[in-house]
């Protein structure tokens, strides 16, 4: 028997289909024999009634108004929806589901607000849960500091929550479901050619992530990191194992072209930056920047701060062309592919 967290993202979360595709997940884990902890996020994106950025715009419209306590109190509203109604659909199939918020399940956090960190879990109110039969679904997201007040853990943050819920509870899996089967070496709508990977170490994964690569929060890798904790990066969509995110293992060695991530700039344009393997950077910098040559005037030369990264930020008009380009470049030239 298994400790698995399942942590489900906005897309799973987002219409009456995909919430039947995971109710369908929870109860194929529970048939198998193993416990279950679900971590949920808001459901949509901005323009869905409860998505993180809906709830926020409603602050704007009164300007200077807004301290962090309010914007991290509204913000955290759209995973208690979320939780409230997940575990209503588990119930509803004859399951024992039980919402919890952080509070609720005993998650504490410091730091700044919108960028706390979680603090240690009081894994009481859980182990309780799961030794009735619940299968607690849990706000991911935010935490509680000491003085009571929710503090959210950046966008992403559902990540690490299930991340540190999982290295409180000494869980055997995070299964971080997404829109997409995996980690991918690209986003592969923008590179369509761009191949999931079965594998990837910690230390690649948090860099991809840390660099822009939006399949997982970069946090969340890191802490899995420090805590030894295995993710599994699945989609709701299909059945598929996933990516297995975990610790070097000397018959899986990474890439030397680890990925290209791509976020978009505050300026309006995007940023792209190729990460490549430790001590593998002078080579693929030399290859990235060789290509971008004749972008001059459209691809600026960007600062990663990582000697192993070489980033480009690019006008919205270009960017797809130029990340397609740079990819086949980085392949063929690192696996003569």
């Amino acid at each position: 028997m298994a400790l698995i967290v399942q942590k489900f993202g906005g897309t799973s979360l987002a219409d009456p289909a995909s919430r039947e595709l995971l109710a369908s997940k929870v109860l194929k884990t529970l048939e198998a024999g193993d416990k279950l902890i679900l971590v949920v996020s808001a459901m949509g994106r901005r323009g869905d009634p409860y998505a993180t950025d809906t709830l926020l715009d409603l602050l704007d419209q009164y300007p200077g108004g807004a301290d962090g306590l309010s914007r991290d109190l509204i913000a955290s509203c759209g995973e208690a929806i979320s939780a409230c109604l997940v575990a209503t659909l588990l119930n509803s199939k004859g399951l024992k589901a039980l919402p919890m918020t952080a509070s609720s399940a005993g998650i504490s956090a410091a730091g700044d607000f919108q960028d706390a960190n979680p603090g240690n879990i009081d894994t009481s109110k859980l182990r309780k849960a799961l030794d009735e039969g619940d299968v607690p679904v849990v706000t991911g997201f935010q935490g509680i500091d000491a003085l009571g007040r929710v503090l959210t853990l950046g966008r992403g943050g559902s990540d690490t929550s299930a991340v540190a819920i999982a290295g409180a509870l000494g869980a055997d899996f995070v299964d971080i479901y997404k829109d997409v089967p995996g980690v991918a070496k690209a986003d592969p709508r923008l590179i369509p050619k761009a191949q999931f990977m079965k594998f990837l170490d910690y230390d690649s994964m948090f860099r991809l992530a840390r660099h822009g690569a939006r399949v997982l929060h970069d946090k969340s890798a890191d802490l899995a990191r420090k805590l030894g904790i295995r993710i599994r990066v699945r989609s709701t969509f299909d059945d598929g194992p996933g990516t297995l995110i975990g610790p070097s293992d000397s018959q899986a060695a990474p890439a030397d072209f680890l990925g290209l991530s791509s976020s978009p700039n505050k300026e309006g344009g995007m940023k792209l930056v190729a990460v490549f393997a430790s001590g593998k950077g002078f080579r693929g910098r030399r290859i990235a920047e060789s290509f971008a040559e004749s972008w001059i005037g459209k691809a600026e030369s960007l600062d990663t701060g990582d000697a192993d990264a070489c980033g480009f930020l690019l006008p919205q008009d270009s960017y797809r062309e130029f990340a397609l380009g740079l990819f086949d470049v980085l392949e063929t030239g690192f696996n003569g592919s």
